[in-house]
């Protein structure tokens, strides 16, 4: 099953900071907004700087991905990594 993710206060130094770790577990995000698949991990994301908000949405992890982590995990992990650089999960 697909999962989702909604984040507020997330500054562009909040995002750039994001990228650069995820970058560091061989995932990309191109840009503000596009599409993830590599390394069996799939999702949709939409940063909007103005709005200080980022959306991640249909998260699947699959192999070889899914040999070291699964969705939950990961967006466990993405949780951790925007508290700690500032922003905050949407309720």
């Amino acid at each position: 099953m697909a999962k989702s993710a909604h984040y507020s206060g997330v500054k562009p130094e909040v995002y750039n900071q994001l990228r650069e770790k995820l970058q560091t577990m061989g995932l990309r995000l191109e840009g503000n907004n596009g599409r993830i698949n590599e390394k069996g991990v799939s999702a949709r994301y939409n940063y909007n700087p103005e709005a200080e908000s980022l959306d991640i949405e249909d998260v699947s992890v699959g192999f070889p991905a899914s040999m070291m982590l699964n969705a939950d995990s990961l967006m466990e992990r993405m949780n951790q990594m925007i508290v700690q650089y500032g922003g905050q999960p949407k309720s």
